[in-house]
Protein backbone atom coordinates (compact mmCIF):
# COMPACT_ATOMS: atom_id res chain seq x y z
CA UNK A 1 0.00 0.00 0.00
CA UNK A 2 1.67 3.45 -0.92
CA UNK A 3 1.97 6.17 1.59
CA UNK A 4 -0.84 8.34 0.23
CA UNK A 5 -3.31 5.34 0.37
CA UNK A 6 -1.96 4.72 4.04
CA UNK A 7 -2.76 8.43 4.79
CA UNK A 8 -5.89 8.50 3.23
CA UNK A 9 -6.92 5.27 5.09
CA UNK A 10 -5.93 6.96 8.38
CA UNK A 11 -7.99 9.69 8.06
CA UNK A 12 -11.03 8.10 6.69
CA UNK A 13 -10.67 5.54 10.16
CA UNK A 14 -10.02 9.19 12.41
CA UNK A 15 -13.58 9.95 11.08
CA UNK A 16 -15.37 6.87 11.58
CA UNK A 17 -13.96 7.41 15.25
CA UNK A 18 -15.21 10.46 15.45
CA UNK A 19 -18.67 9.79 14.40
CA UNK A 20 -18.60 7.08 16.86
CA UNK A 21 -17.69 8.83 19.44
CA UNK A 22 -20.07 11.76 18.43
CA UNK A 23 -22.66 8.74 18.16
CA UNK A 24 -21.95 7.17 21.76
CA UNK A 25 -21.92 10.77 23.30
CA UNK A 26 -25.11 11.95 22.33
CA UNK A 27 -26.99 8.07 23.27
CA UNK A 28 -25.36 8.42 27.18
CA UNK A 29 -25.70 12.24 27.50
CA UNK A 30 -29.50 12.19 26.15
CA UNK A 31 -31.40 9.96 29.16
CA UNK A 32 -28.79 12.08 31.57
CA UNK A 33 -30.81 15.41 29.99
CA UNK A 34 -33.50 13.93 31.45
CA UNK A 35 -32.67 12.01 34.90
CA UNK A 36 -30.55 14.86 36.04
CA UNK A 37 -32.83 18.09 35.98
CA UNK A 38 -35.96 15.59 37.06
CA UNK A 39 -33.64 14.41 40.67
CA UNK A 40 -32.77 17.91 41.13
CA UNK A 41 -36.70 19.04 40.79
CA UNK A 42 -37.79 16.07 43.46
CA UNK A 43 -35.01 17.07 46.13
CA UNK A 44 -35.78 20.84 46.24
CA UNK A 45 -39.75 19.33 46.96
CA UNK A 46 -40.45 20.19 50.83
CA UNK A 47 -42.79 17.79 50.62
CA UNK A 48 -40.26 14.71 50.06
CA UNK A 49 -39.07 13.63 53.16
CA UNK A 50 -35.07 14.58 53.87
CA UNK A 51 -34.59 11.30 55.10
CA UNK A 52 -35.46 9.65 51.24
CA UNK A 53 -33.65 12.64 49.40
CA UNK A 54 -30.12 11.59 52.04
CA UNK A 55 -30.95 8.10 51.06
CA UNK A 56 -32.09 7.68 47.98
CA UNK A 57 -32.45 10.72 45.78
CA UNK A 58 -28.77 12.61 46.62
CA UNK A 59 -27.07 9.57 45.77
CA UNK A 60 -28.88 8.91 42.79
CA UNK A 61 -27.97 12.21 41.40
CA UNK A 62 -24.41 12.27 42.37
CA UNK A 63 -24.32 9.07 40.67
CA UNK A 64 -25.97 10.61 37.25
CA UNK A 65 -23.72 13.74 37.82
CA UNK A 66 -20.54 11.19 38.17
CA UNK A 67 -21.52 9.55 34.78
CA UNK A 68 -21.69 12.97 32.98
CA UNK A 69 -17.95 13.91 34.55
CA UNK A 70 -17.20 10.98 33.38
CA UNK A 71 -18.76 11.41 29.61
CA UNK A 72 -17.61 14.84 29.26
CA UNK A 73 -13.77 14.01 30.57
CA UNK A 74 -13.75 11.42 27.68
CA UNK A 75 -14.98 13.83 25.00
CA UNK A 76 -12.21 15.92 26.16
CA UNK A 77 -9.57 13.63 26.05
CA UNK A 78 -10.41 12.78 22.33
CA UNK A 79 -10.47 16.80 21.71
CA UNK A 80 -7.14 16.70 23.59
CA UNK A 81 -5.59 13.72 21.21
CA UNK A 82 -6.39 15.50 18.07
CA UNK A 83 -5.23 19.29 19.59
CA UNK A 84 -9.19 20.61 18.91
CA UNK A 85 -9.80 21.53 22.60
CA UNK A 86 -11.73 25.09 21.96
CA UNK A 87 -12.64 27.92 23.61
CA UNK A 88 -15.64 30.73 23.38
CA UNK A 89 -13.95 33.90 24.96
CA UNK A 90 -16.67 36.50 25.55
CA UNK A 91 -17.37 39.29 28.45
CA UNK A 92 -18.88 37.79 31.20
CA UNK A 93 -20.02 38.74 34.38
CA UNK A 94 -16.85 36.52 36.78
CA UNK A 95 -19.34 37.32 40.13
CA UNK A 96 -22.24 35.63 38.76
CA UNK A 97 -20.04 32.76 37.50
CA UNK A 98 -18.31 32.49 41.07
CA UNK A 99 -21.73 32.65 42.69
CA UNK A 100 -22.99 29.66 40.36
CA UNK A 101 -20.35 27.22 41.51
CA UNK A 102 -20.57 28.49 44.74
CA UNK A 103 -24.06 27.56 44.79
CA UNK A 104 -23.45 24.07 43.55
CA UNK A 105 -20.93 23.41 46.03
CA UNK A 106 -22.55 24.34 49.05
CA UNK A 107 -25.40 21.77 49.34
CA UNK A 108 -22.82 19.27 48.56
CA UNK A 109 -19.93 20.68 51.18
CA UNK A 110 -22.79 20.81 53.64
CA UNK A 111 -24.14 17.59 53.02
CA UNK A 112 -21.27 15.89 53.77
CA UNK A 113 -20.17 18.10 56.92
CA UNK A 114 -17.32 20.34 55.22
CA UNK A 115 -17.21 24.03 55.45
CA UNK A 116 -17.35 25.63 52.19
CA UNK A 117 -16.08 29.22 51.71
CA UNK A 118 -15.30 31.75 49.39
CA UNK A 119 -12.90 34.44 49.27
CA UNK A 120 -13.03 37.10 46.73
CA UNK A 121 -10.86 40.30 46.55
CA UNK A 122 -12.24 43.29 46.11
CA UNK A 123 -9.84 44.68 43.58
CA UNK A 124 -11.26 41.64 41.82
CA UNK A 125 -13.01 43.13 38.20
CA UNK A 126 -16.69 42.39 37.37
CA UNK A 127 -16.43 41.89 33.83
CA UNK A 128 -13.53 39.44 32.29
CA UNK A 129 -13.31 38.75 28.72
CA UNK A 130 -12.37 34.47 28.88
CA UNK A 131 -13.81 31.70 28.49
CA UNK A 132 -16.62 31.37 31.23
CA UNK A 133 -17.72 27.87 30.71
CA UNK A 134 -13.88 26.08 30.72
CA UNK A 135 -13.03 28.18 33.26
CA UNK A 136 -15.90 27.08 35.40
CA UNK A 137 -14.57 23.55 34.24
CA UNK A 138 -11.02 23.81 35.69
CA UNK A 139 -12.44 25.61 39.06
CA UNK A 140 -15.21 22.61 39.53
CA UNK A 141 -12.82 20.16 38.78
CA UNK A 142 -10.62 21.94 41.51
CA UNK A 143 -13.71 21.99 43.91
CA UNK A 144 -14.34 18.35 43.51
CA UNK A 145 -11.81 16.63 43.65
CA UNK A 146 -11.03 18.96 47.16
CA UNK A 147 -14.46 17.80 47.84
CA UNK A 148 -13.71 14.27 47.16
CA UNK A 149 -10.66 14.00 49.81
CA UNK A 150 -11.91 16.19 52.65
CA UNK A 151 -13.90 14.52 55.16
CA UNK A 152 -13.58 17.60 57.87
CA UNK A 153 -12.70 20.77 57.61
CA UNK A 154 -13.22 23.05 55.18
CA UNK A 155 -12.50 23.59 51.19
CA UNK A 156 -11.95 27.73 50.31
CA UNK A 157 -12.66 28.84 46.93
CA UNK A 158 -10.62 32.42 46.53
CA UNK A 159 -9.88 34.40 43.44
CA UNK A 160 -7.73 37.62 43.65
CA UNK A 161 -6.05 40.48 41.53
CA UNK A 162 -2.20 39.44 41.26
CA UNK A 163 0.22 42.28 42.97
CA UNK A 164 3.09 41.45 40.57
CA UNK A 165 0.83 41.39 36.93
CA UNK A 166 -2.54 42.07 35.41
CA UNK A 167 -3.74 38.79 35.78
CA UNK A 168 -6.19 37.12 38.42
CA UNK A 169 -5.47 33.97 40.70
CA UNK A 170 -8.07 31.44 41.08
CA UNK A 171 -7.19 29.19 44.68
CA UNK A 172 -8.71 26.21 45.83
CA UNK A 173 -7.81 25.50 49.58
CA UNK A 174 -8.62 22.03 51.38
CA UNK A 175 -7.81 20.54 55.19
CA UNK A 176 -8.04 16.77 53.42
CA UNK A 177 -6.05 14.33 53.11
CA UNK A 178 -3.32 15.92 50.76
CA UNK A 179 -0.77 14.29 48.33
CA UNK A 180 2.55 12.24 49.19
CA UNK A 181 5.87 14.25 47.60
CA UNK A 182 5.54 11.17 45.14
CA UNK A 183 2.67 11.70 44.08
CA UNK A 184 2.69 14.71 42.81
CA UNK A 185 4.49 13.72 39.46
CA UNK A 186 1.52 11.73 38.07
CA UNK A 187 -1.35 14.38 38.64
CA UNK A 188 -1.17 15.97 35.48
CA UNK A 189 -0.24 13.43 33.19
CA UNK A 190 -2.99 10.95 31.55
CA UNK A 191 -4.76 8.92 33.74
CA UNK A 192 -2.98 10.16 35.74
CA UNK A 193 -4.71 8.74 39.04
CA UNK A 194 -2.89 8.29 42.63
CA UNK A 195 -2.53 4.53 43.12
CA UNK A 196 -2.86 4.30 47.12
CA UNK A 197 -5.02 2.81 49.07
CA UNK A 198 -6.24 6.29 50.64
CA UNK A 199 -7.03 7.51 47.58
CA UNK A 200 -8.60 4.71 45.96
CA UNK A 201 -11.52 4.26 48.75
CA UNK A 202 -12.42 8.09 48.54
CA UNK A 203 -12.26 8.12 44.67
CA UNK A 204 -12.91 4.28 43.53
CA UNK A 205 -14.61 6.16 40.26
CA UNK A 206 -11.86 8.35 39.77
CA UNK A 207 -10.00 8.06 36.14
CA UNK A 208 -7.37 10.67 36.12
CA UNK A 209 -8.41 12.68 33.29
CA UNK A 210 -9.72 15.50 34.83
CA UNK A 211 -6.65 17.71 35.80
CA UNK A 212 -4.49 17.00 32.61
CA UNK A 213 -7.54 18.65 30.84
CA UNK A 214 -7.80 21.27 33.56
CA UNK A 215 -3.97 21.87 33.45
CA UNK A 216 -4.55 22.13 29.04
CA UNK A 217 -7.22 24.13 29.82
CA UNK A 218 -5.82 26.52 31.83
CA UNK A 219 -2.75 27.41 28.93
CA UNK A 220 -5.36 27.81 26.45
CA UNK A 221 -6.79 30.77 28.47
CA UNK A 222 -3.38 32.41 28.67
CA UNK A 223 -2.19 31.00 31.95
CA UNK A 224 1.72 30.48 31.49
CA UNK A 225 2.44 28.53 33.84
CA UNK A 226 -0.29 26.30 34.19
CA UNK A 227 -1.75 24.62 37.60
CA UNK A 228 0.33 24.83 40.69
CA UNK A 229 0.42 22.18 44.02
CA UNK A 230 1.08 22.70 47.10
CA UNK A 231 0.31 19.64 49.00
CA UNK A 232 1.47 18.67 52.63
CA UNK A 233 -0.33 14.74 53.39
CA UNK A 234 -2.28 14.39 56.24
CA UNK A 235 -2.74 18.19 56.16
CA UNK A 236 -4.35 19.17 52.93
CA UNK A 237 -4.07 20.78 49.38
CA UNK A 238 -3.83 23.94 47.81
CA UNK A 239 -4.06 23.83 43.88
CA UNK A 240 -4.12 27.31 41.65
CA UNK A 241 -3.17 29.18 38.60
CA UNK A 242 -3.19 32.29 37.08
CA UNK A 243 -4.65 34.02 33.97
CA UNK A 244 -4.17 37.41 32.17
CA UNK A 245 -6.98 39.95 32.77
CA UNK A 246 -8.22 40.45 28.87
CA UNK A 247 -10.53 43.12 27.46
CA UNK A 248 -12.20 43.12 24.15
CA UNK A 249 -10.24 45.65 22.55
CA UNK A 250 -6.78 44.59 23.70
CA UNK A 251 -7.06 40.45 23.23
CA UNK A 252 -9.23 40.56 20.20
CA UNK A 253 -6.58 39.76 17.49
CA UNK A 254 -4.50 37.35 19.54
CA UNK A 255 -8.15 35.43 19.93
CA UNK A 256 -8.64 35.13 16.59
CA UNK A 257 -5.13 34.16 15.74
CA UNK A 258 -5.42 31.45 18.60
CA UNK A 259 -8.79 29.88 17.63
CA UNK A 260 -9.73 29.89 14.43
CA UNK A 261 -13.46 29.37 15.07
CA UNK A 262 -15.03 31.89 17.31
CA UNK A 263 -18.98 31.37 18.28
CA UNK A 264 -20.82 34.13 16.80
CA UNK A 265 -24.51 35.19 17.54
CA UNK A 266 -26.62 36.69 14.86
CA UNK A 267 -28.16 39.26 15.91
CA UNK A 268 -29.59 40.15 12.36
CA UNK A 269 -31.36 37.08 12.56
CA UNK A 270 -34.05 37.70 15.03
CA UNK A 271 -37.27 39.03 14.25
CA UNK A 272 -39.50 42.11 15.55
CA UNK A 273 -40.71 40.84 19.41
CA UNK A 274 -44.63 40.02 19.65
CA UNK A 275 -46.72 39.64 22.84
CA UNK A 276 -47.00 35.58 22.24
CA UNK A 277 -45.50 33.72 25.59
CA UNK A 278 -45.14 30.54 23.11
CA UNK A 279 -41.67 28.19 22.81
CA UNK A 280 -41.83 25.35 20.18
CA UNK A 281 -39.98 22.72 21.27
CA UNK A 282 -38.84 20.24 18.55
CA UNK A 283 -37.49 16.75 19.55
CA UNK A 284 -38.19 12.99 19.28
CA UNK A 285 -37.67 12.22 22.85
CA UNK A 286 -40.36 11.94 24.87
CA UNK A 287 -38.99 12.18 27.83
CA UNK A 288 -36.82 15.47 26.84
CA UNK A 289 -39.47 17.23 25.72
CA UNK A 290 -40.98 16.45 29.38
CA UNK A 291 -37.88 18.02 31.16
CA UNK A 292 -37.87 21.02 28.86
CA UNK A 293 -41.46 21.71 29.38
CA UNK A 294 -41.41 21.87 32.94
CA UNK A 295 -38.58 24.22 33.05
CA UNK A 296 -40.32 26.90 30.27
CA UNK A 297 -43.92 26.44 32.50
CA UNK A 298 -41.85 27.20 35.55
CA UNK A 299 -40.43 30.87 33.58
CA UNK A 300 -44.50 31.04 32.67
CA UNK A 301 -44.00 30.29 29.22
CA UNK A 302 -46.98 28.18 27.24
CA UNK A 303 -45.05 25.20 25.06
CA UNK A 304 -46.34 23.54 21.51
CA UNK A 305 -44.34 20.53 20.86
CA UNK A 306 -43.50 18.84 17.96
CA UNK A 307 -41.27 15.68 17.78
CA UNK A 308 -39.42 16.15 14.61
CA UNK A 309 -38.21 18.72 12.14
CA UNK A 310 -40.83 18.43 9.12
CA UNK A 311 -43.74 17.99 11.97
CA UNK A 312 -42.34 21.83 13.21
CA UNK A 313 -42.13 23.15 9.92
CA UNK A 314 -45.87 22.57 9.52
CA UNK A 315 -46.87 24.21 12.81
CA UNK A 316 -44.32 26.95 11.19
CA UNK A 317 -46.20 27.46 8.41
CA UNK A 318 -49.99 27.54 9.29
CA UNK A 319 -49.99 27.50 13.02
CA UNK A 320 -54.06 28.29 13.01
CA UNK A 321 -54.27 25.06 11.57
CA UNK A 322 -52.45 23.46 14.80
CA UNK A 323 -55.14 25.41 17.03
CA UNK A 324 -52.71 28.53 17.71
CA UNK A 325 -54.68 31.84 18.29
CA UNK A 326 -52.55 34.70 17.50
CA UNK A 327 -51.65 37.36 20.17
CA UNK A 328 -53.14 41.48 19.44
CA UNK A 329 -50.29 42.41 17.71
CA UNK A 330 -50.21 42.94 13.89
CA UNK A 331 -46.92 41.41 13.24
CA UNK A 332 -47.90 38.36 15.34
CA UNK A 333 -45.07 35.47 14.96
CA UNK A 334 -47.06 32.93 16.84
CA UNK A 335 -43.45 31.68 19.04
CA UNK A 336 -41.11 33.14 21.27
CA UNK A 337 -38.48 31.00 20.36
CA UNK A 338 -37.74 27.58 18.87
CA UNK A 339 -35.71 25.21 21.01
CA UNK A 340 -35.06 22.14 18.49
CA UNK A 341 -32.88 19.05 19.32
CA UNK A 342 -30.15 18.41 16.68
CA UNK A 343 -30.55 14.40 15.95
CA UNK A 344 -34.32 13.46 14.78
CA UNK A 345 -35.85 11.45 12.23
CA UNK A 346 -37.32 13.33 9.35
CA UNK A 347 -36.02 16.45 9.41
CA UNK A 348 -32.99 17.00 11.69
CA UNK A 349 -32.54 20.18 13.69
CA UNK A 350 -30.02 21.63 11.22
CA UNK A 351 -32.19 21.24 8.02
CA UNK A 352 -35.06 22.61 10.49
CA UNK A 353 -33.27 25.69 10.79
CA UNK A 354 -32.55 26.19 6.93
CA UNK A 355 -36.01 25.87 6.05
CA UNK A 356 -37.16 28.02 8.77
CA UNK A 357 -34.56 30.75 7.18
CA UNK A 358 -36.30 30.68 4.45
CA UNK A 359 -39.44 31.51 5.05
CA UNK A 360 -40.65 34.75 4.03
CA UNK A 361 -41.08 37.75 6.37
CA UNK A 362 -40.55 38.06 10.09
CA UNK A 363 -41.34 34.92 10.88
CA UNK A 364 -37.97 33.48 9.42
CA UNK A 365 -36.62 35.51 11.62
CA UNK A 366 -37.84 34.20 14.93
CA UNK A 367 -34.66 33.30 17.52
CA UNK A 368 -33.86 29.65 17.01
CA UNK A 369 -31.97 27.60 19.48
CA UNK A 370 -30.01 24.45 18.55
CA UNK A 371 -29.57 21.61 21.40
CA UNK A 372 -27.22 18.51 21.41
CA UNK A 373 -25.25 16.23 23.19
CA UNK A 374 -21.99 16.77 21.79
CA UNK A 375 -21.11 20.27 21.03
CA UNK A 376 -17.99 19.44 18.61
CA UNK A 377 -16.51 22.74 17.10
CA UNK A 378 -17.68 21.34 13.45
CA UNK A 379 -21.16 20.95 14.64
CA UNK A 380 -22.19 24.23 15.95
CA UNK A 381 -20.43 26.08 13.08
CA UNK A 382 -22.60 23.87 10.70
CA UNK A 383 -25.38 25.52 12.85
CA UNK A 384 -24.66 29.14 12.65
CA UNK A 385 -24.04 28.41 9.30
CA UNK A 386 -27.41 27.06 8.83
CA UNK A 387 -28.99 30.09 10.62
CA UNK A 388 -29.34 28.97 14.18
CA UNK A 389 -28.60 32.34 17.05
CA UNK A 390 -27.62 29.95 19.93
CA UNK A 391 -26.48 26.58 20.78
CA UNK A 392 -27.06 24.59 23.93
CA UNK A 393 -25.43 21.70 24.96
CA UNK A 394 -27.39 18.51 26.90
CA UNK A 395 -28.11 18.03 29.55
CA UNK A 396 -29.65 21.86 29.73
CA UNK A 397 -29.69 23.41 33.80
CA UNK A 398 -32.54 25.68 34.59
CA UNK A 399 -30.00 28.48 35.07
CA UNK A 400 -28.30 28.07 31.56
CA UNK A 401 -31.93 27.75 30.08
CA UNK A 402 -32.46 31.17 31.20
CA UNK A 403 -29.56 33.08 30.40
CA UNK A 404 -30.44 32.13 26.75
CA UNK A 405 -34.24 33.25 27.11
CA UNK A 406 -33.36 36.25 28.66
CA UNK A 407 -30.69 36.74 25.25
CA UNK A 408 -33.76 36.69 22.88
CA UNK A 409 -37.45 36.88 24.60
CA UNK A 410 -37.04 40.33 26.11
CA UNK A 411 -40.43 39.94 27.74
CA UNK A 412 -38.71 37.78 30.40
CA UNK A 413 -37.53 40.17 32.85
CA UNK A 414 -34.85 37.71 34.28
CA UNK A 415 -32.00 39.44 35.91
CA UNK A 416 -29.62 37.07 38.30
CA UNK A 417 -30.27 37.25 41.70
CA UNK A 418 -27.09 34.82 42.65
CA UNK A 419 -26.42 36.84 45.38
CA UNK A 420 -30.03 38.01 47.07
CA UNK A 421 -29.67 35.73 50.17
CA UNK A 422 -25.77 35.97 50.49
CA UNK A 423 -24.15 38.84 52.62
CA UNK A 424 -20.64 39.85 51.41
CA UNK A 425 -18.49 40.73 54.69
CA UNK A 426 -15.52 43.13 53.70
CA UNK A 427 -12.11 42.47 55.75
CA UNK A 428 -9.32 44.31 54.83
CA UNK A 429 -10.51 44.99 51.66
CA UNK A 430 -11.46 41.18 50.87
CA UNK A 431 -15.16 39.85 50.34
CA UNK A 432 -15.68 36.84 52.95
CA UNK A 433 -18.70 35.64 51.39
CA UNK A 434 -21.65 34.14 54.19
CA UNK A 435 -25.32 33.44 54.05
CA UNK A 436 -27.52 36.08 56.14
CA UNK A 437 -29.38 35.26 58.90
CA UNK A 438 -26.37 32.90 59.98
Amino acid sequence: MSQTRQIARLKTLDQYKDQLLASVTHELRTPLNCIIPMINDVIIDPAIPEATKDLSLKPALNSAQLLMNLINDILDYSRHKRNKLTLNFEEFDLYDKIMEIYRLFEIQCKHKGVQFLLDLSSTVPRMIYSDKNRLGQVIINFLSNALKFTSRGSITLSVEKSSVEDSLIFKVSDTGLGIKREHLINLFTEFGKIDAAEHNSLNPHGVGLGLMISNQLVALLGGKTGIKVNSTYGEGSEFLFEIPIRTRQSEMHQIIIEIPFKLQRHPNLIAQPCQCQRILTVDDNDYNQMVIERMLKKLQFEVVKAFNGADALKIMKDPYKAGLQPCKMATCLYFKLILTDLQMPVLDGLQLIREVRRLPGEIGKVPMILVSATGEEAQVKEGFDAGMNDFLCKPMTEPLLKERLNTYCTCLLYTSDAADDLLCVDLGGRRIIKKKNT
